[in-house]
């Protein structure tokens, strides 16, 4: 987060902002802005957005949204849960950088880019299960503080993991990936270790660890 104050906006401004029709090659600009109340997108069709730098004080729900351009979230705060549970995203889902105080899930989502979460910081339990992701599945120094289901998970682009932090439970029984696997640098809570997680992973590529 930014240290220069950021804009209030109401959640229903945002949700008239980003549900006019998609124009390739344009995304609706949001940047540090302070989101106030539940962020409500459920089931809508979104265009692309950036809103990195933001703050969100309430739930953001995606769930069963379609987006088709992009979709950035870097560097955001939020104060609640974030959910896209069946979700599907046409381009990278960003959220690299951001901390997220609540919950995070994603189940059922798909992905024709890739789930970007490169240093963020999840303090809720994270369900990262039964996802399709066509891109990377990328998580290099992020830090899980609570739970972590990756199970039944497709990564078709890979995972990347490198510094990546466990520090309470990770399920990934029937995860598949299909790219390159890089666990370099990957730490564990509760005394697992590499060989606990990469026992319940199928994978088609190569392995770093």
């Amino acid at each position: 987060m930014k240290d220069a104050p950021l804009t209030p906006i109401p959640a229903a401004e945002v949700v008239g902002a980003l549900t006019v029709p998609f124009t390739p090659k344009e995304a609706v600009d949001l940047r540090d802005r302070r989101v106030t109340g539940a962020l409500d997108l459920r089931g809508r069709e979104l265009c692309g957005f950036d809103l990195s730098g933001s703050l969100f004080e309430g739930p953001v729900l995606l769930d069963g949204a379609t987006t088709r351009g992009l979709s950035w979230l870097r560097d955001c705060r939020f104060e609640a849960k974030l959910s896209g549970e069946g979700a599907r995203f046409g381009n990278d889902l960003r959220l690299d950088g951001s901390v997220i105080a609540g919950e995070l899930s994603l189940s059922k989502a798909e992905f024709w880019g890739a789930l970007v979460l490169d240093g963020a910081e999840v303090q809720g339990t994270a369900f990262l299960d039964a996802m399709q992701v066509l891109g990377s599945l990328s998580i290099p120094g992020t830090r899980f503080a609570a739970p972590v289901s990756m199970e039944g998970t497709d990564a078709w682009g890979g995972l990347w993991a490198q510094g990546a932090r466990f520090a309470s439970r990770l399920n990934a029984t029937g995860m598949e990936i299909h790219g390159r696997t890089w666990l370099r640098d990957v730490r564990m809570g509760e005394g697992t270790g590499l060989t606990r997680l990469t026992s319940q992973l199928t994978l088609y590529g190569y392995l770093w660890s």
